[in-house]
């Protein structure tokens, strides 16, 4: 056999054999640039949040793999996902917000392709870790527990309170509880459109990325109104101060105060 033909064979036998590795046909694939948010943000020590991320899948092909959330080299969790061709999916971890510094990010691992016979196919994704999210989470202050001590020549509240007849105290003491549920529900709802809102927010600037990215013959569109992430933002800004109040109970109750005085000196003209 001449080395001609021993070349030929040898680049046909090379050939025939099966790819275990591939890199993924668009950069795009994966992480999406600056790419985490949070359930709530600004968050304290102690608050229990989710860290979420948004993984992209332009390529006609199921993608696959486990998602490692890191702040810097602690492992904080990591979930497993399955992102359907030309779509992409947000992943989350929940966790317990730890006073210091932090750089919150995620990393791809285990990346692989579903082929049409149903075997899987290892992927090297070129955006597999996101951005690093920096924060830093002062250390919460437990203020002092008052001082408690009564001048015992003086009268205590609780004498005064004793003498008041319950008929006038209880009304009092069940609005006042009602009261504060309802700043709590309201607040939670609060904080829930909120989040919805960044949600959405987050799913425009993925509809952005993927308009005129062409796969094969197919081409994928995204028709959205220019003015509707500009509402979004409007919309968060208020909701962000609505919720300020609602979380500082001086404010809002203050806020209160006001609104009911002038509500009823508004009623005291009407009728004198």
């Amino acid at each position: 056999m001449t080395f001609k033909k021993l070349c030929i064979v040898l680049f046909l036998i090379f050939s025939l054999l099966p790819m275990q590795k591939i890199s993924a046909q668009s950069s795009n694939t994966g992480f999406v640039s600056g790419n985490i948010w949070y359930s709530k943000d600004p968050f304290e020590e102690g608050d229990k949040i989710k860290i979420y991320t948004l993984i992209f899948n332009p390529d006609s092909k199921q993608l696959s793999g486990t998602v490692n959330f890191f702040d810097n080299t602690v492992l904080l969790g990591k979930k497993d996902f399955s992102v359907a061709a030309n779509a992409s999916s947000a992943i989350s971890i929940s966790w317990t917000a730890t006073a210091g510094d932090h750089s919150i990010f995620g990393k791809i691992e285990n990346a692989k392709f579903l082929l049409e016979n149903g075997n899987y196919q290892t992927v090297s994704l070129v955006e597999n870790q996101t951005e690093k999210s920096l924060r830093t989470v002062p250390k919460k202050i437990i203020p002092k527990p008052a001082d408690t001590t009564i001048n015992t020549t003086s009268t205590s509240v609780s004498d005064i309170a004793g003498k008041i007849p319950t008929f006038i105290t209880g009304p009092i003491i069940s609005a006042a509880g009602g009261l504060e549920t309802f700043r709590n529900n309201l607040n939670t709802t609060t904080n829930d459109k909120k989040e919805a809102i960044q949600k959405e927010i987050k799913a425009l600037d993925n509809s952005n990325l993927v308009v005129g990215l062409s796969k094969g013959n197919a081409t994928i569109k995204t028709d959205t109104n220019p003015l509707l992430k500009p509402f979004k933002y409007v919309e968060i800004f208020f909701l962000s101060i609505f919720s300020f109040i609602l979380n500082n109970k001086i404010i809002f109750y203050g806020i209160l105060i006001v609104v009911v005085f002038f509500i009823l000196r508004f009623i005291w003209k009407k009728i004198f």
